[in-house]
């Protein structure tokens, strides 16, 4: 049966030997050029109804050394004026990205008083040293710290009463205003009549009495209660009609020696904090969180003033009065130290509840997950979301033109890997490759089928009717508009060359 189908076929054949062979001539040179309007698709997109409507974007990885890392940022300023580029991934721009103490506090949702406070002990550690009194005090009184919900549970209503207390004793101290005894009596809290005593002893202190009868000096020290000899050892120099708040703490340290039937004890000890806390404003002395707890362990009272939290207090009143300004710190640097360095600093501990700690714990192995993710041993990398058209002119150029920057920014070796990247480096070669692949496989063939038949014509049309029929698959994907993946071109020339060659062969010999 065989046999007469083929010999029907060769009859055929040859009776109409010229027709064909002008047909298959025509046939050859039209799939040849139909053929060449072949789109060739790099990448593989599953076409489905969502990704009609929804297309999927594009990802590009560039993998490089650790050593450009501070060049990243370069990249990622470049990346960024893409319209295109829907996200950057990369340490620089994530757990790397550098951050003032205000985009920190804003993004942890912390007040920017206590986020300058750890950007300071970051840059510093425990530095007390360098602040006045006044930058101090004028921290303490400021609405930032008194209405800050994290200090709001050491504030009570007395601690505010003596905060303020002292802030309006240091401006009185720092101004240089004169004073009426009234309103210093207001300042300080004590009665008036303590204080016109002093204005009366500044009075006489300060007015020509050289040549005052005994009888004055009785009388004077009947009115203020002390003995006539010590009023004379303080009265020696001229008239003054009002007083500043350092002068009259000035004279309160001179007479409190022979004040005992005026002054107590007490006030005698709150009276000597005065006049130190007058030297270190006169002086613009730096001070210790030891001046301030001998300063404020006669005055003060509460958890917020002992020797622990002035410390603390401190260092955040020495923070928030530098400039940290122009500080910027990495992400994953301050989130380390946070939680290695001050979770357990127990000078820290009434801000953070377990609870607190244990995210802190959690948000830490996130991040060094995270940071596994995008740095390595000896590399790092940078993931680049894309929405331009898959396989376009346009994200072609935006390759080429983004490998360019990068040849021309980083010093070492880098890797371009996605979708994009493989699409375009195959691209680059492909159409030469598969023409080198088609030759050299064509004329394998032809020497495999010239040592068959012994005719070198025979292998020659062999060869070109093989050649036709990839030609023709190609073909019909041009005219049903279907681009073809190259690797399928690949396999599918490679299947016909092979299987036709072995029919070809086959026919040949019956025919």
């Amino acid at each position: 049966m065989f046999d007469k189908i083929v010999g029907s076929i060769g009859a055929f054949s040859y009776k109409n030997r010229k027709v064909i062979t002008v047909i298959a001539l025509v046939l050859f040179v039209a799939v040849i050029i139909v053929s060449s309007k072949l789109v060739i698709e790099y990448s593989y997109a599953e076409e489905s109804v969502v990704t009609d409507v929804f297309p999927q974007d594009d990802t590009m990885v560039v993998v490089y050394d650790n050593k450009d890392e501070v060049k990243i940022g370069e990249v990622i300023k470049y990346l960024e004026q893409d319209e295109h580029i829907i996200l950057i991934q990369a340490y620089a721009n994530t757990l790397g990205a550098e951050m003032s103490a205000l985009d920190m506090a804003e993004m942890m949702g912390i007040p920017e008083a206590f986020v300058n406070t750890l950007f300071y002990i970051y840059e510093n550690g425990m530095d007390t040293t360098g602040m006045t009194l006044v930058d101090f005090v004028g921290f303490i009184s400021s609405d930032d710290f008194l209405n800050n919900e994290l200090f709001s549970s050491m504030i009570e209503d007395e601690t505010k009463g003596q905060i303020g207390q002292m802030k309006a004793i240091v401006d009185a101290l720092a101004g240089g205003e004169h004073y009426s005894a009234e309103e210093i009596a207001n300042i300080l809290g004590v009665d008036k009549q303590l204080v016109q005593s002093i204005f009366l002893i500044a009075q006489l202190k300060n007015a020509n009495i050289s040549n005052v009868t005994p009888a004055f000096w009785a009388y004077v020290a009947n009115l203020l209660g002390m003995e006539s000899e010590k009023i004379e050892q303080i009265f020696d120099i001229k008239p003054v009609t009002s007083l500043t708040f350092a002068e009259f703490i000035d004279i309160i340290a001179e007479v409190s020696a022979y004040a005992d039937g005026i002054i107590d004890a007490e006030q005698i000890e709150q009276l000597g904090m005065l006049k130190d806390m007058s030297d270190m404003i006169a002086e613009d002395r730096a001070i210790t969180p030891d001046d301030l707890a001998e300063l404020f362990s006669g005055v003060a009272s509460g958890d917020m003033f002992n020797d622990n939290t002035l410390t603390l207090l401190y260092i955040m009143a020495r923070s928030n009065t530098a400039d940290v300004t122009g500080v910027r710190i990495p992400l994953y640097d301050f989130f380390i130290f946070l939680s290695e360095d001050i979770m357990q600093n127990e000078a820290f501990s009434s801000f953070f509840d377990e609870n607190v700690a244990e995210q802190f714990e959690s948000a830490k192995v996130t991040m060094e997950e995270g940071l596994a993710q995008l740095v390595g041993e000896d590399h790092s990398r940078m993931v680049i979301t894309l929405n331009y058209e898959v396989e376009s002119e346009a994200i072609y150029a935006f390759y080429d033109s983004f490998n360019s920057m990068l040849e021309s920014t980083l010093s070492h070796e880098y890797y371009l890997v996605g979708m994009t990247a493989m699409s375009y480096e195959v691209s680059q070669s492909f159409e030469e490759e598969y023409r080198i692949i088609s030759i050299v496989t064509a004329v394998a063939v032809l020497l495999v089928v010239w040592f068959t038949f012994k005719k070198f014509f025979v292998s020659l049309l062999l060869i070109g009717v093989i050649e036709c029929a990839v030609f023709s698959m190609m073909s019909v994907m041009v005219l049903i508009d279907l681009p073809m993946y190259f690797i399928p071109l690949i396999l599918v020339q490679c299947i016909l060359m092979g299987s036709m060659i072995d029919y070809g062969i086959l026919f040949t010999t019956y025919y």
